[in-house]
């Protein structure tokens, strides 16, 4: 067999010092020249704005005293006799310097290549692009600037000598908010932190970002790239991997990628728009199963455990496939077959692709086999199906799920005679039992309504966290409430009062709202905890066991009383009034300590108007202020929306906005639907998530308003008021 000849192609040239300018002048006539020393001045068309570095300069100023100028200046003509230097700024600034010290004559002749201005820009970054230092600020500005003169992105990359991607992200760059750029020519910025802010071209978003991290003692890009991604989802995520790149941006979806990470996952930046599209794909998915089922549900995310709570009816056993089996014996064969012939030898690459294929096949074969398994019609008479979106994106259908109301009373003994005597009687559907008490998932209408509004599954979910965290703080502070609803708790699961919709969870850890706590950093709810905590006796703590208990069994009543109250206060649940199952004791205990969610908790930009729809807002505007703020909202940008429905709905409405008593009467008090506890008695409790017209007998708005302003919301604890001691 001939042997293929192979040859050793040379590298390319890297370096360009000793290359003429000129030698590919683009676009139009030039001509090198000998130019006076004196006539020569920097260009403003250079594109090199950053010095370089006092020992790069020292460098080439001993090489020009040595060898003299290698490589001639690029030059436009300013005057007959004066021209601008668009490429040599440095060699100009040794030359100078020379002339100053001495070394050479003021009128020394420089060789220049003399070119048409129009190009001066495309130049300045060839001769600075291919010469090392020129300030990364520089480099995509310059990029920017050749694109703005008419100049494809190939032109560029092909005269640079550079990848395309390599160009598009200088240019990336160039997109970032000019604030910003500035920070970074003055060094308070890393490359890699400008690279983090590109994420998005909105420049207001940039600022809001920039201006949250500058504080910092040290700002990383990661935490720029958690801030501009907060609200939200990676496209890897379960919900990204479910709906697709492709159909969410289809559908509008804006995606945030970053283009200096080629392993980081792209983002999408519309929750709602991908929330919908995941809900419209389950809805289709659900479409089947309508129909020959009690009920068919769609969830978004269910968690796991939930399932446990409902009761099962399953499949009937079938003969298998043959074809099906007789394959699945084969593959499990041949897996143990090429463990053992492999053991402790180096595997084909062939036998490890065979072998790493054989795992997904059983587990395909066994959805196949249950998929042909029938369920009875008076088990799916009684049952229903949940399809949600698994932790791999993939869809989940859970089938035979029965709710606790659902399943059949047992029969009694004389039921089970007759049955056996009547050959006609449907045989009982057999249901396998709950084994959980967790609530059940089911469909949610206000969800609905709140997906209408533009809130995110999200931002509900930390509205269910602050009202949590509220109630929280009032328990804690009171040992009556405390104790009932504790006892109620216990023993109702003590006595077997079935599988419900518990209040609080009696394991008594803190149940915590996920990744939520910085919600509630620095609130009213966060103060009152803080303050009920220094109180508390925790010294028989430090003992050991049983000392401890002997200790703290000593205590007096009031300690343990407050230890209690707080203890009970951590187990509380998160949940709003208006969720398809809210807890009736949640409210109760909410009524009864009177919390003053209003009072705890305003709508800020940031909590809220920045994370909701500006059609809600403007609705919610127009409602509670009147047409023309809510006319003037409408032609704003989202932000400056969220940011004057901040003030609006401030405290302090009427000093910072200028409305009349009724209106911050309405505005000071408003709260998104679900945040106030069913049957408090607080003032703004009809206010929530609408405006209510004011009847005959109600108290004026100035009444209103004076009330609100003079006093301390009378839920709030004691040794929170202003006139504490």
């Amino acid at each position: 067999m001939a042997k293929t000849k192979t040859t050793t192609r040379s590298k390319p040239a890297t370096s360009k010092k000793t290359e003429t300018a000129g030698s590919a002048a683009p676009d139009g006539a030039a001509d090198i020249r000998m130019i006076p020393l004196d006539q020569l001045e920097p260009s403003q068309l250079n594109v090199r704005k950053v010095a370089a570095s006092a020992s790069d300069d020292a460098e080439l100023l001993a090489s020009i005293r040595e060898t003299g100028i290698k490589q001639n200046l690029v030059v436009h003509a300013l005057s007959e006799t004066r021209f601008a230097v668009d490429a040599g700024g440095r060699r100009l600034k040794s030359l100078k310097q020379l002339a100053e010290d001495g070394v050479i004559p003021a009128d020394h002749p420089v060789p220049c290549l003399v070119e048409d201005e129009r190009n001066a820009i495309l130049t300045s970054a060839t001769e600075n692009l291919q010469r090392a230092a020129m300030h990364p600020a520089d480099q995509f500005e310059a990029f920017d600037k050749m694109i703005g003169e008419g100049r494809s992105e190939d032109e560029i990359a092909l005269k640079f000598g550079v990848s395309v991607d390599l160009v598009r992200r200088r240019l990336k760059l160039a997109r970032v908010a000019p604030e910003i750029i500035e920070r970074f020519r003055a060094g308070d910025l890393t490359l890699e932190c400008v690279m983090a802010f590109t994420l998005t071209d909105d420049h207001d978003r940039q600022l809001a970002v920039w201006n949250a991290v500058k504080g910092g003692y040290h700002i990383h890009p990661q935490s720029i790239k958690r801030q501009l991604t907060e609200t939200a989802h990676s496209a890897n995520s379960a919900l990204g991997r479910f709906v697709g790149i492709e159909a969410y941006e289809a559908a509008g979806g804006v995606l945030l990628r970053d283009l200096f990470d080629d392993r980081a996952s792209a983002h999408m930046e519309n929750p709602e728009l991908l929330e919908r599209l995941a809900i419209e794909k389950l809805q289709a998915a659900a479409k089947p199963f309508e129909g020959t089922w009690k009920w068919v549900e769609v969830h978004l995310s269910v968690d796991y455990g939930a399932f446990r709570s409902f009761g099962r009816v399953y499949p009937q056993d079938i003969e298998p496939d043959p074809d099906l089996l007789a394959e699945e014996e084969h593959l499990i064969a041949r897996e143990e077959e090429l463990a053992a012939q492999n053991d402790g030898e180096d595997w084909t690459d062939a036998e490890t692709e065979e072998y790493y294929a054989i795992e997904p096949r059983l587990r395909e074969i066994e959805a196949l086999q249950r998929e042909r398994q029938p369920f009875a019609d008076a088990d799916r008479a009684i049952a229903g199906v949940v399809l949600t979106i698994g932790h791999d994106g993939a869809l989940r259908v859970e089938k035979g799920l029965v709710r606790p109301e659902d399943i059949p009373a047992a029969a009694m003994p004389d039921e089970d005679s007759a049955d056996a005597g009547d050959a006609s009687s449907p045989a009982r559907p057999h249901v396998t039992p709950p084994t959980s008490s967790t609530p059940v998932p089911t469909s949610d209408p206000a969800a609905t309504l709140r997906k209408a509004d533009g809130i995110s599954a999200s931002l509900a979910d930390d509205l269910r966290a602050t009202r949590q965290h509220i109630l929280r703080a009032h328990l804690a502070a009171d040992f009556e409430v405390a104790f009932d609803a504790m006892l109620y708790a216990l023993c109702e699961q003590a006595l077997g009062r079935s599988y419900g919709n518990e209040a609080l969870d009696i394991s008594i850890r803190p149940f915590q709202a996920q990744d939520r706590e910085v919600l509630h950093a620095d609130t009213v709810a966060q103060k009152m905890l803080e303050a009920l905590e220094q109180d508390l006796a925790t010294d028989w703590m430090k003992l050991q066991k049983p000392e401890d208990f002997r200790t703290m069994s000593a205590l007096p009543i009031a300690d343990k009383q407050a230890l209690f109250a707080w203890a009970t206060g951590l187990a509380v649940k998160p949940q709003l009034s208006s969720d398809n199952r809210p807890s009736p004791i949640i409210e109760e205990i909410g009524a009864r300590l009177d919390v003053d969610v209003a009072a705890c908790w305003r709508p800020t930009a940031q909590n809220y108007w920045g994370r909701v729809n500006k059609g809600h807002a403007v609705a919610t505007a127009r409602k509670l202020i009147g047409d023309d703020y809510a006319e003037d909202r409408n032609r704003e940008r989202k932000g400056d929306i969220a940011a004057a429905m901040e003030r609006a709905f401030a405290e302090a409405a009427s000093e910072t906005e200028g409305f009349d008593a009724a209106t911050v009467a309405k505005t000071t008090r408003w709260l998104p639907d679900g945040m106030v506890f069913a049957g408090a008695t607080e003032a703004g409790a009809d206010t929530a998530g609408a405006a209510p017209e004011t009847e005959e007998g109600d108290l004026s708005a100035e009444d209103s308003l004076s009330d609100a302003e003079s006093n301390e919301p009378s839920s709030l604890p004691a040794f929170l008021s202003e006139d504490a001691a």
